[in-house]
Parts: C-alpha cells; sequence; structure tokens
C-alpha cells in the first residue's frame, strides 16, 4: 500500500488501493456491528440511531439504558478524535501511521470479545463496579470510531465504512447527475462495494456472532492486524527500495 503520490509512479492506481482498503474495512464493520446488536441489542457503528435513542432516553429514561448509549457515543467520538490525532501529519493512503491505527483498533475489538465472555478482563470490569454491556459498548464503538476516523480522513474521497446514509446519498447523486456528467465509474464502484461488503458483514457477523458469542469480535480484530501488517510491510519495502536506490547525479 502505498501513498497517493507514489501509487501512479508504480503502477498501483490510487482507485485500487481505496477499493481494497474500503471493502475489508466496511467488511469488518459490519461484521461488529452484526456482533453488538446481537449481544449489546443496539448498534456501535450508527451515531444517528445512538443519538435519537439518546433524545429519546432522556425524555423517558424507561425506554433505553442511557448510560450505555452514552458510552457508544463517547467511544465513537473519542476513536475519531485519536485518529484525527494520529494521522493529522500524513497525506497518504497508507503507512505506519495507518498501522498504528489499525492495530488499535484490532486491541479494541479484543478487548470488547474478552469483556462479553468469562474472562480476566471481565473480571476486572466487575472489580471496577462498572456496568459491564456500558464497557463492552464503548470499546467495540471506540474501535469503529478510529476506523472511520481514519477512512473519512483519506484525501480526494472521504469513505464512510462504518455507517452509509452518506454513502447512499453519494451513490444517489452520481447516478441521478450520470445524465449530465456520465457515470464516475471508480467512485460508484468503490461506494457500492463498500455498501455490499457491509452487508456482507452483518451477515457474516450473525452466523458466526450466534455460534461464538462476544469471541466473533476476534475475526474483524484480525482483518485489521492483517490491513495493519500489510500497512507495515509496505513501507519496509519502500525503505528497503530507498536504500538501494542509485543516487541522483547532477
Amino acid at each position: 500500500m502505498l501513498p497517493p503520490h507514489q501509487a501512479r509512479d508504480t503502477g498501483l492506481p490510487r482507485e485500487g488501493l481505496l477499493l481494497g482498503y474500503s471493502a475489508l474495512l466496511a467488511l469488518s464493520a459490519g461484521f461488529v456491528n452484526a456482533v453488538a446488536l446481537l449481544i449489546l441489542a443496539l448498534p456501535v457503528g450508527n451515531l444517528t440511531a445512538i443519538t435519537t435513542q439518546l433524545g429519546m432516553s432522556t425524555a423517558n429514561p424507561w425506554l433505553y439504558e442511557g448510560h450505555v448509549l452514552g458510552a457508544i457515543f463517547v467511544g465513537f467520538l473519542t476513536g475519531a478524535t485519536v485518529a484525527g490525532g494520529i494521522l493529522a501529519p500524513t497525506d497518504s493512503l497508507a503507512g505506519k501511521r495507518h498501522a498504528a491505527v489499525l492495530l488499535l483498533e484490532a486491541a479494541l475489538l479484543v478487548l470488547a470479545a474478552a469483556g462479553v465472555e468469562e474472562t480476566i478482563v471481565k473480571a476486572q470490569i466487575n472489580a471496577l463496579g462498572i456496568e459491564q454491556t456500558a464497557v463492552q459498548a464503548l470499546f467495540a464503538a471506540a474501535a469503529l470510531g478510529l476506523q472511520n476516523g481514519m477512512t473519512s480522513s483519506f484525501r480526494g474521497m472521504a469513505i464512510r465504512t462504518t455507517h452509509f446514509t452518506g454513502t447512499v446519498t453519494d451513490l444517489g447523486l452520481i447516478l441521478g447527475r450520470s445524465r449530465l456528467d456520465g457515470v464516475k465509474s471508480w467512485k460508484a464502484a468503490i461506494l457500492a462495494t463498500t455498501l455490499l461488503l457491509f452487508l456482507g458483514g452483518g451477515v457474516a457477523g450473525i452466523v458466526f456472532g450466534a455460534r461464538l458469542g462476544g469471541y466473533a469480535l476476534l475475526i474483524p480484530a484480525a482483518i485489521c492486524a492483517t490491513v495493519a501488517a500489510a500497512n507495515l510491510l509496505q513501507g519496509a519495502d519502500r525503505t528497503e527500495e530507498a536504500e538501494h536506490a542509485e543516487p541522483l547525479r547532477v
């Protein structure tokens, strides 16, 4: 995976990077959201629904568990803030900073998985006297906040991989304007692929979540770790190429 200014020079289209990146992460996000709905009965990647439910809970506290909704809101916001802080100095699509964000996301998903089962993590949560469900929701929401913050920071085309109101709107606008401007095929392909992969992730999340329970979150954690490793390996390859490159002769 290369920064945008190098992607064209190596023959790897920038659009291909965006497509591959967004597809894998949308699959992961759909998986996480489905498992969260199965275990917590609440989404952790859709802040529109959570904000609406927070308002409803304020009016009628018997409707929802307000502390869990608040944990999701705070977790997602914190994750996006951390992603922005880590990625602010770079304008590339991939690299060590992106790997750091993805590894942190993977770690949070592992903690969320451990928190829903009988593990030392759950024991520590109970020992602190904190509502376990709220902590699980916080971890999972922070993970998706990190991811959405990262993909939304892509230069040239911000991509939302954890919720799809904006994605469907953008896709509809592309189709609606196609009569005058033609279809921007690569952009439409990226948006449509992320939408389909998110749906596929939801299917997989329910299937594996029903069998593995909270431990199903280890699967998207592994996906994030794998993408992070690809970032690190590509960065190492670029460093090695730079070291063996012939010096510029004037």
